[in-house]
């Protein structure tokens, strides 16, 4: 609500026809990179036994973060490609996850951008 309420992450529904909306659990980039500190962490250990390396792994939640932008890059490619529907994606502040949302479901959709031609 503190979002809605300065104006941002939130558009009026008013604006819209035939308008869903759809909140996703894609965490913000604090919390994103406090998991990334936890998996450099894990990955930094000196010769940790496989259950170690496993535990600090999950414990960082790094790959619930990979599995968010995946399945919602997902729902937007399969909205663009497959039902041909149009998908306004942002987030609060516009910068990391609607970025890689958008660039993950481009990969996805075409496989130009899968070329490295396409990254150039």
């Amino acid at each position: 609500m503190a979002n809605r309420a300065a104006g941002k992450g939130y558009e009026n529904k008013n604006f819209y026809e035939n308008i869903q909306f759809l909140f996703l659990p894609i965490e913000n980039i604090h919390v994103v990179r406090n998991s990334l500190s936890k998996l450099n962490d894990a990955c930094e250990l000196k010769n940790p036994s496989m259950s170690s390396f496993l535990s600090g792994l999950e414990s960082s939640a790094w790959l619930k973060h990979i599995k968010a932008i995946l399945e919602t890059s997902h729902f937007v490619a399969q909205a663009l490609a497959s039902e041909g529907v149009s998908v306004l994606v942002h987030c609060s502040d516009g910068w990391d996850r609607t970025a890689q949302v958008c660039s993950v479901a481009q990969l996805l959709i075409d496989p130009h951008y899968r070329t490295i031609q396409g990254f150039q």
